[in-house]
């Protein structure tokens, strides 16, 4: 029977008539959303904890603050990519906390004119300093051309030759601000004083659970501590789970120096406390620029390819906007990969480059080593192939019966089956996911693996298992030479 609906069936008037149903047609894609989480000032317009969809560095800085993370987030993920539909969620300092802060006091006066280069977070400042200038006017200039840099994440204020440098915000973020200051002034000194560290760190419960349902592919967060690591993680496997099915992948970077497990605050300790396959580790290590800006590049060059394919290889993906001082040694990579932190290389041009990206899932629940979900690859496409399946069935299906027998119903007839299931997973996954897509491999064992029933007692629900078997990426080639 055709399943014509508006038409009625004892319809007299002559005529031709023809209903329009749009089920079949068009596509079932996704529109990817990025999530950025990270500090805004009091400046900022934004509601706090409420995501704000932004489309422009100036509109970032007006919701969020200028120098705030959440708008240096935006700006270097914008710089990268400007295809996602990107998001904020601002979040107001720490009420109890410090800020963090550093003295610095210029001495002498200056016997000729010169300059003063001020290095911040990977951002240089070169100040004109003239002949005879006094140790509070330099302090005066000093404080005058740090504030009108008003992208940067910290300010200054002087005390006659005393200028204090602090953060914008109060939290332990603030201690990742890396600064140096050099006096090229004949006649003039500059020293450094002690470091205050920031204090105090918010709680991202209340953040995370205020999101609700909507789906959010990937996210950038600014903060790396693990308590709050591990309560994204939570929040992830959450939603990655059967009864949500809106999975997202968020992006962090670790600073500190490479260390070992047992040494306190190295990429490896931290990189131990947090083991989720939806977080993606990334080490800054001790280079320029602020951890947030990382997490945000990152996540801007790796999700415009994954965004477009799950299971592409992103290796030598370019992530532009950043320095790294350094390139870690083939043994200090292997020691991050199985850790669960991402690796890159440089260029010759000292570009950061994606070597791979791993997720920080390192152990099952009994603390075995676990590399079912060791590329971010493994993940993606599990729920590619899965929000796939799910969005076609409800198309294809939808207003359907069921049947628990195997009667011949006719082939026009809205009837389920376990047969007709199964000839549908069959189809995806050949026409879909292997010739289409190149999400998997091997139909000859995926066809075995289908097992389709309705469940007993029941008239409404079918269940079913399979057993993709995912494309994998081509990182190593292993040979042996053997001349004679």
């Amino acid at each position: 029977m055709i399943p014509i609906r508006q038409i009625q069936a004892n319809l007299l008037v002559p005529g031709q008539y023809q209903e329009v149903d749009n089920s079949l047609a068009g596509t079932q894609e996704d529109i990817k959303k990025v999530l950025l989480i990270g500090y805004k000032t009091s400046a900022g317009s934004a509601t706090e904890g409420v995501p704000v969809q932004v489309g422009t560095d100036a509109q970032a800085v007006a919701l969020c603050g200028a120098g705030s993370d959440a708008a240096s987030m935006a700006a270097a993920f914008l710089a990268i990519n400007s295809v996602e539909e990107l998001w904020i969620v601002p979040i107001s300092e720490p009420a109890a906390g410090t800020k963090w802060s550093i003295p610095y006091t210029v001495s002498g006066t200056a016997t000729e004119a010169g300059t003063l280069d001020i290095q911040i977070n990977g951002r240089t400042i070169s100040l004109a300093i003239a002949s005879e200038d006094s140790a509070a006017s330099i302090a005066a200039a000093l404080v005058a051309g740090i504030n009108s840099e008003t992208t940067l994440s910290v300010e200054a204020a002087a005390t006659d030759a005393v200028v204090t440098i602090s953060a914008l915000v109060k939290g332990i973020l603030g201690n990742h601000n890396r600064i140096s200051i050099t006096a090229r002034v004949a006649g003039v000194s500059i020293s450094r004083g002690t470091e205050s560290s920031g204090t105090g760190t918010v709680d991202l419960s209340s953040v995370l659970a205020s999101l609700g349902e909507v789906r959010y592919h990937y996210l950038a967060v600014a903060f790396d501590d693990t308590a709050n690591s591990n309560k994204l993680a939570a929040e992830l496997e959450s939603r990655y789970g059967a009864m949500r099915q809106i999975g997202g992948r968020a992006f962090v970077a670790l600073s500190g120096s490479l260390g070992s497990v047992s040494t306190s605050g190295s990429l490896l300790s931290q990189a131990q406390g947090i083991n989720s396959p939806h977080i993606l580790l990334i080490p800054r290590e001790n280079n320029p620029g602020l951890p947030c800006v990382w997490a945000a590049a990152w996540c801007a060059a790796a999700c415009r390819i994954l965004a477009d394919d799950p299971a592409a290889n992103t290796y030598d993906t370019q992530v532009n906007g950043i320095i790294a001082d350094r390139e870690f040694a083939i043994n200090e990579r292997q020691r991050l990969l199985e850790a669960g932190i991402a690796t890159y290389r440089r260029d010759t041009a000292g570009t950061v480059l994606i070597e791979r990206l791993v997720t920080s899932y390192t152990e099952n629940s009994d603390g075995a080593r676990d590399t079912s979900y060791l590329d971010v690859q493994v993940v993606e496409t599990v729920d590619a192939v899965r929000t796939y399946i799910n969005r076609e069935a409800r198309k294809r299906f939808k207003t359907w019966k069921l049947s628990s027998t195997g009667e011949n119903f006719g082939s026009s007839a809205k009837v389920m089956s376990t047969g007709v299931f199964r000839s549908f997973l069959a189809e995806l996954y050949s026409e879909v996911f292997i010739k289409e897509k190149q999400w998997c491999q091997d139909f000859e064992h995926y066809l075995k693996s289908i097992r389709v029933e309705v469940k007993a007692g029941s008239k409404t629900r079918l269940e079913y298992s399979h057993e993709p078997i995912l494309i994998g990426q081509f990182y190593i080639g292993a040979g042996l030479l053997q001349f004679k």
